[in-house]
């Protein structure tokens, strides 16, 4: 009589191992590039400093001169040419005013996108064992980073490459909680509890 050398586990039933399905690398993926949109453009932002904001406050006045107050400079030179109100105000000392309001406006922006961004990250990194709480947390922080990417995509005058992180920042976020929830992944994290 021969024995085989390897016994079955005490449960009598071998256990096999669980394949990860291909949805949930494509979750992992696109919310990790979702979240890397948001801190790029946001470390654009903090990095550019006054030269992008002296940019975009440029581009701002150019496309709507009452935006930063320059409408009421051109009705006193008689002028319909915001540059010319530009070269003014730069030449009176106000144009650092308006850059520093614009500043603001860009590092808030960028905060607003490092707050939703980060947290995704860090949530995506753990959602490769399909946990139902990493994508639960996927789900609420990729709805929230839509804010900061809807405010990236649709600023006229904005950084062209802020605007392009944050319109792959929009379409990532929503293909991201679509994909949390896709059956294939909602089968393997009860086949994984069950495993364990």
């Amino acid at each position: 009589m021969t024995y085989s050398e390897t016994a079955p586990p005490a449960g009598g039933a071998v256990q096999t191992a669980l394949k990860k399905p291909a949805t949930l690398l494509a979750l992992v993926v696109i919310s990790g590039i979702s979240a890397l949109s948001g801190l790029i453009g946001a470390i654009y932002l903090f990095a550019g400093g006054r030269d992008v904001a002296d940019s975009y406050a440029t581009a701002t006045a150019i496309a709507n001169p009452s935006v930063v107050g320059l409408d009421e400079i051109m009705e006193t030179i008689g002028t319909e040419n915001p540059q010319e109100a530009i070269d003014l105000a730069k030449s009176v000392d106000q144009w650092d005013t308006v850059v520093s309001i614009a500043h603001a406006g860009l590092i808030f922006k960028a905060f607003l996108l490092i707050i939703f961004a980060a947290p995704l990250l860090l949530f995506t990194l753990f959602a490769i064992k399909g946990s139902t709480w990493s994508r639960v947390l996927i789900t609420i922080f990729a709805i929230l980073s839509l804010i900061g990417s809807l405010v990236s995509a649709f600023d006229t005058g904005g950084p062209a490459l802020l605007n392009a992180m944050g319109y792959i920042g929009l379409a990532t976020a929503v293909i991201a909680v679509v994909l949390c929830w896709l059956p294939a992944n909602n089968r393997y994290a009860k086949a994984r509890k069950l495993a364990v």
